[in-house]
């Protein structure tokens, strides 16, 4: 990642097998009324029409930069998107996803005007849910928060959540910076370790990223020991990072806000499922064990729901 600033954003663009989203998603980034951007767009090895509407609107738009390889996951698609962003700021955008025309040109605004190293979007919108996505802003004058603790506040607030997609970020920000390869749920652990560096943010509440809830999502798919393991590796490495970087504090709040939540969502998995849950309820009680062995989570800070269900689990399987 170098450090020119020859565009104001770079928006890096993962793509698999996008096909049917990538238009409008595509159509969405020409239609920025911020002009001076970079589009890095890494197709990780679609076997769709991908391609070729990525190789159309490169050769009507020379902002785009179309990067293309065998597949390797989202994590290193964004990896490598990275590798070659050139704006101050960087923005990620999902390819079954789309942005308001005004989006960028807010973000970047108040980044400039607030001097926070990173701008969230409080309210993404969902499809079909709000029809306020044409709204037309005072893209000069939007009114921002400035929140002084960002791990407390990244993980209380209703609509500031872990994912990297509603936010824009200073480039020199990420530097040290990578999405742990291969893995499900690769976010969480970025934006941890990216927050726990952090002395402030700022949060807008227009509504400027529009997720896409009608697409296949990891998160919606069915739950497998593969995810447990991945959850856990995050788990890991947002300890390792953090002990290295001598941020025993930062680690207190994640344990005790985003790693609860991470155990909350297993159980909440395991508890549903109906295929293999036997195999799950077996790994994830040998994994538990090592975790609080490793003093990485307490049972004493798990909702009392999740307790519940632990418990269960164990009576099950004792």
């Amino acid at each position: 990642m170098t450090q020119i600033s020859a565009y104001a954003v770079s928006l890096v663009v993962p793509i698999y097998n996008a096909g049917t989203f990538l238009p409008r998603c595509l159509h969405s980034i020409r239609q920025q009324s911020l002009q001076n951007i970079q589009i890095i767009c890494v197709d990780d090895g679609s076997t769709d029409n991908s391609a070729k509407l990525l190789s159309e609107a490169a050769a009507a738009d020379k902002r785009f930069t179309i990067i293309t390889q065998e597949n390797r996951g989202l994590s290193e698609a964004r990896n490598r998107g990275l590798e070659e962003v050139k704006g101050k700021y960087v923005f990620f955008l999902d390819a079954d996803d789309y942005l308001h025309p005004q989006a960028l040109e807010i973000f970047y605004n108040v980044a400039e005007k607030s001097q926070a190293p990173v701008v969230i979007s409080d309210c993404f919108l969902r499809l079909g849910k709000d029809k306020q996505k044409k709204q037309t802003y005072d893209s000069s004058n939007v009114s921002y928060k400035l929140c002084c603790h960002p791990l407390e506040d990244l993980y209380s607030h209703r609509f500031v959540s872990a994912v990297v997609w509603n936010k824009l970020y200073r480039t020199d920000t990420l530097q040290n910076l990578k999405f742990i390869k291969g893995i499900y749920f690769e976010d969480w652990p970025f934006t941890a370790c990216l927050f726990a560096a952090l002395d402030k943010f700022a949060l807008i509440h227009e509504k400027l990223y529009v997720y896409n809830t009608t697409s296949p999502s990891i998160v919606r798919s069915d739950f497998s020991v593969k995810k447990i393991q991945d959850y856990i590796t995050g788990i890991h490495y947002v300890h390792r990072y953090l002990m290295q970087q001598n941020k025993q504090n930062e680690w207190q709040i994640i344990r005790k806000k985003r790693i609860t939540t991470s155990m909350k969502m297993i159980l909440s998995k395991i508890s549903k499922s109906q295929n293999n849950k036997d195999e799950l309820e077996k790994y994830f009680l040998q994994e538990y064990a090592k975790l609080k062995q490793e003093n990485l989570v307490y049972f004493s800070e798990l909702s009392l729901k999740s307790q519940l269900r632990l418990l269960r689990i164990m009576w099950h399987q004792r």
